[in-house]
């Protein structure tokens, strides 16, 4: 029973830990981070097994998280309320080629970071966005402006 409760407690560690990391930076994790992460495993493997070796001490630990893993993914299903805290939601960083500082700030981004991405995605310039989004996983995407709507104003051309 001890090893459920570690754990449990392990589990709403990462959780939380994961959470106030930021959906940015778990999207774009350098090496570095990355072995830190493999090593927090095995760190987290003593921490909740102890000194049990044993493979029932370790499937215990592994349904045990599999499980609250499971039971947040079904009550975020279940109800949008709980969803919407226990998931990320979609950020908007860019309205109308103009930058949101209080996103960019929240989110820990900078506008090199969002041109860089944009660049990726073949815009040259901010002006071109409508909306910058930054999605739930980390990712930027982009909506572009609809040069239609400028030029539906206007006479139509003859030829």
């Amino acid at each position: 029973m001890e090893i459920v409760i570690r754990a449990t407690v392990v589990f709403w560690l990462l959780w939380t830990l994961l959470r106030a990391a930021g959906k940015r930076e778990l999207a774009e994790m350098t090496p570095f981070e990355l072995i830190v992460l493999v090593v927090m495993g095995d760190l987290i493997q003593q921490g909740v097994t102890q000194e049990d070796m044993s493979l029932t001490g370790a499937a215990l630990a592994v349904t045990t998280m599999m499980l609250w893993a499971t039971l947040l993914s079904y009550l975020g299903f279940r109800s949008a309320r709980v969803g919407r805290l226990l998931e990320s939601t979609p950020a908007i960083v860019i309205v109308d080629g103009r930058f949101d500082d209080r996103m960019l700030d929240l989110h820990r981004l900078t506008e090199e970071d969002v041109l860089d991405e944009a660049r990726n995605a073949g815009i040259a310039t901010v002006e071109q966005v409508r909306f910058g989004v930054l999605e739930a996983d980390g990712k930027l995407s982009f909506i572009r402006r609809d040069d239609q709507a400028v030029t539906e104003t206007q006479p139509p051309d003859p030829a």
